[in-house]
């Protein structure tokens, strides 16, 4: 964009090719913040599933939906759509991470020019570096996650209505409602800027060209085709959940606008540190209050300062452009004052970077201001003056720079439970490790070994899923579950501190190798283990005959039951799977019954799942008991299956296939060898 302000109303004036080194060295600093060690991010549930369907779409699957929502609907596919342009390059976790931060510094750019035009240099510069080195900012741009895009298209919002309502030049209309369209479907908190599109067209609407605003319209609309198209797919199994609405109250008002000045000040990073770990943080940095004290200064002096030249000086195209900034700063916090939905700190990187435009706009009124307030002051005085302001932002942005890096190091390398996941250069080293074992062992799959066996449903194996895509592989829930293949295969187990340890020593027991993955210090670990096909734990109490269930389930024993205290016991039941697989979802159900047959206790469990039922798959089903604190010997489990949730029993067959008997039983009588 041509500078049609000049340098007239700017306290600095630097020749073109220092300005350029300066803008360049700034974009580097925001890009090393946003882009370097893309290991030390974040890769969970939601990261997984969106870069799982942006690996789809590079492989030729057209995305017509995004990932699932809260909602009940699921998101727009723009960020799907977005984040294929690099995978298409790198089909690797880190080309999306980078893409990222890629943007992102684009954004910082992309602000630069649009503050230079009608504000000038000095204004400029000091927005960008607070926008570059802006602590939520920095961290909203590292990892894959659809909000992050929003900067660069929400710039895009302002730079087109700017061109198209300030400069008159109508076509960028056309733009406007495109950067729009695609902010709404990156992230839904982005339909505060709807309101907010639709005030600046009210104000400037003696400007508006409705043809060229139909067709921007029009433009907009065939973003939302491929999401429309899927809606027609899935009609009928659209459902909104019955408590959404729910939290509609006036309880959260000032919450808008205190996760805004969050975002703004950079205030509460170390929320990312946990509830055990924030203060080593706090303590490793120096006490930023200063820093944010000066931040809020310029940002409402800025504010101030806007919403006057708007009242004054209406007829000037900065003060035009300044009531567009307002507009884009205000609007997301009063459109989420009525609280139609929970609201989080990302709902307002829609904001970014309108914020600092204001702090810069004010930081450059700094000599005007100066001569205001003392119209004797000499020249030399308030350059003086304007030279102590820099160094005293610089020191603010070097503060600030502390605060990010020490934060991006120390997530690193200490654990944060509840709050930053293992960093995402752990899981793939992980994810590389099992890769090689599995093929120097031939092996024939990867069980994955922790919470969860649907990547659909549960977060572990989605993360594992898109990690692990190019090799074979099954999800068993470590907690109930423990597979044993019929060939060689590399088990990838969770044993990082508060997964339960499960079915975990069985794997270890039977392994002929292992290779551990340490993660953060007092994270636990990532165990990589080997298991030949003869692999398979004989149960203690094995059956002469196994036991057939309709769903060609053989029973084939039981380990001993083990007390683990005075009120738990676990028991294990050894089986094989069906050589017919059926897809339907199935249940144990665990009787303790005493010597005059009464139920003591019941305990039913999901199966292992058996879509990934494979023939010759031995399996170990885990149970804890409640234990009866009395229990009259003898002692007897009945165990069956049922079909979940229909609740139809699967009966046993007898040797000529017809049901017999809805479970089978077990003496369990004097088999305990840890009672406590």
């Amino acid at each position: 964009m041509a500078n049609t302000n000049r340098t007239s109303h700017s306290p600095i004036v630097l020749p073109r090719p220092l300005e350029i080194g300066l803008v360049l060295l700034i974009l580097l600093l925001a890009g090393l913040l946003r882009m370097a060690a893309p290991g030390l991010t974040e890769f969970k549930a939601d990261e997984a599933r969106l870069l799982a369907l942006a690996l789809d779409m590079a492989e030729g699957e057209i995305a017509l939906r995004g990932i699932s929502s809260s909602v009940g609907l699921p998101n727009f596919p723009a960020s799907v759509w977005i984040y294929v342009l690099p995978l298409l390059l790198w089909p690797h976790p880190y080309a999306a991470t980078l893409f990222t931060g890629f943007l992102n510094t684009l954004a910082v750019g992309a602000a630069y020019g649009f503050i230079r035009r009608y504000w000038g240099i000095s204004a400029a510069l000091a927005a960008i570096l607070m926008f570059a080195v802006s602590p939520w900012a920095v961290i909203f741009s590292r990892k894959i996650w659809a909000q992050n895009l929003l900067p660069l298209f929400v710039i895009g919002w302002a730079i087109s209505a700017t061109l198209a309502l300030v400069e008159e030049r109508p076509k960028f209309i056309w733009l406007h409602f495109l950067c729009l369209a695609l902010a709404v479907q990156i992230h839904l908190a982005a339909l505060a800027l709807i309101p907010a599109t639709a005030i600046l067209l009210i104000l400037f609407h003696r400007r508006l060209r409705w043809r060229t605003l139909l067709i921007g319209l029009l433009l907009a609309a065939l973003t939302f085709v491929p999401f429309v198209i899927y809606l027609s797919q899935v009609q009928d199994d659209i459902a909104l959940p019955a408590t959404l609405g729910e939290h509609t109250n006036t309880v959260m008002i000032l919450d808008s606008f205190r996760f805004t000045t969050m975002i703004s000040l950079g205030t509460y990073i170390h929320s990312l540190a946990g509830p055990t770990a924030f203060a080593d943080f706090l303590a490793a940095i120096p006490n930023m209050s200063p820093i944010y004290w000066s931040w809020s200064l310029l940002i409402v002096a800025g504010l101030i300062w806007l919403a006057w030249q708007a009242w004054k000086r209406w007829s000037e195209k900065r003060s035009q452009v300044g009531l567009i900034v307002l507009v884009w700063l205000f609007l997301p916090p009063l459109f989420f004052l009525w609280r139609f939905t929970p609201i989080f700190l990302h709902y307002f990187i829609a904001t970014l970077p309108a914020q600092y435009i204001t702090a810069g706009v004010a930081f450059s009124r700094i000599p005007q201001g100066l001569t205001f307030l003392w119209p004797g002051a000499s020249k030399g005085t308030v350059r003086a003056i304007c030279l102590a302001s820099w160094i005293l932002l610089v020191a603010t942005i070097v503060a600030q720079l502390w605060a990010s890096v020490s934060l991006i190091s120390f997530l690193g390398r200490t654990a944060t439970p509840g709050a930053f996941g293992v960093p995402l250069s752990m899981k793939l080293e992980a994810a590389n490790t099992a890769r090689t074992l599995f093929t120097q062992t031939n092996a024939s799959e990867i069980l994955v070994a922790g919470p969860g066996e649907l990547p659909r449903l549960d977060a572990f194996p989605a993360e594992w899923d898109v990690l692990l895509r190019d090799t074979p592989h099954r999800f068993v829930n470590s907690d109930r579950s423990a597979l044993f293949p019929a060939q060689a295969a590399v088990v990838l187990l969770d044993e990082r501190e508060g997964t339960p340890a499960g079915t975990g020593e069985l794997y270890r027991e039977a392994a002929s190798s292992s290779h551990e993955i340490p993660l953060r210090p007092g994270e636990g670990s990532f165990t990589v283990l080997a298991l030949d096909g003869q692999a398979k734990p004989a149960p203690d109490v094995p059956v002469d005959l196994p036991y057939l269930l309709a769903n060609w389930v053989n029973l084939v024993g039981h380990d001993k039951l083990r007390r683990l205290n005075d009120d738990f016991a676990e028991w294990q039941i050894h089986w094989r799977t069906g050589d017919n697989p059926d897809p339907a979802q199935y249940h144990f159900f665990n009787h303790l019954l005493n010597s005059n047959g009464q139920r003591l206790w019941q305990v039913d469990e999901p199966a292992f799942a058996p879509w990934q039922w494979t023939a010759g798959d031995t399996l170990i089903s885990r149970f804890i008991i409640p234990w009866p604190e009395t229990a009259d010997s003898p002692l007897t489990m009945r165990v069956g299956m049922y079909r979940f949730p229909s609740l139809e029993n699967v009966p046993l067959l007898d040797v000529a296939g017809n049901p017999y008997v809805d479970a089978a039983e077990f003496s369990i009588d004097n088999e305990d060898d840890n009672q406590p």
